[in-house]
């Protein structure tokens, strides 16, 4: 991927957390917009989890994965927004940028894998501000044997590249806030070299456990 810089799904830095989250209330939205993201994403979602379901190879899965969602949007996000973005990460931004989204990728997928036996239920959308839509779904996954109930939003905005998924909410808790957060701690202490190794430590973590 390209470095940011003039641009601007819930996981830590030690995952996608599992958690149970009641459905929200949906209002209802006008049919053009809210029916384009929401197909959108179901679309784009389930050629994913087909991909996966067939053992497609990584560089297949990978491309449709990448498709779905906006690294970039979400890169610069975490690091404060356009203002900051050039700023907390100076000669290190593509570095930056290709870690956070091999761990963004690597946890989304290994969501869809925990939930591979069991259908997404589409809940339905919500119009944000300027053009935002949330996609709300109900997944079922297994963990330590047992059977979870997990309800994942995800907040779609229109990129050159059609309609993309700039954060992930799980139980009313923002990627790109928790990401923004997180970081900016490391950032006072350590520097984007803090950063960077932090990522680095995450991915071999999940590399270790296959």
């Amino acid at each position: 991927m390209t470095g940011l810089r003039a641009r601007l799904l819930t996981l830590t830095l030690t995952g996608l957390p599992v958690l149970v989250a009641a459905p929200i209330a949906l209002s209802p939205a006008p049919a053009s917009a809210a029916d384009s993201a929401i197909d959108a994403f179901k679309a784009k979602h389930e050629a994913v989890v087909k991909q996966v379901k067939a053992g497609a190879s990584d560089a297949e899965i990978q491309a449709k994965v990448d498709g779905l969602l906006d690294y970039d949007w979400l890169a610069t996000a975490a690091l404060g927004g356009p203002k900051n973005y050039a700023k907390v990460c100076g000669e290190h931004c593509d570095e930056f940028e290709d870690l956070l989204t091999r761990l963004i990728r690597e946890n989304y997928l290994r969501m869809i894998r925990k939930a591979e036996k069991h259908p997404v239920e589409y809940l339905g959308q919500v119009e944000g501000r300027n053009g935002i839509y949330k996609v709300s779904t109900r997944i079922k996954v297994e963990k330590n044997g047992r059977e979870q109930t997990v309800t994942v939003d995800y907040v779609m905005h229109q990129t050159s590249g059609g309609w993309k998924v700039r954060d992930i909410i799980t139980d009313d808790v923002s990627l790109a806030r928790t990401y923004s957060y997180e970081f900016n701690k490391i950032a006072k202490k350590e520097g984007i070299e803090g950063i960077i190794s932090k990522l680095q430590g995450k991915l071999a973590k999940l590399e270790a456990k296959g």
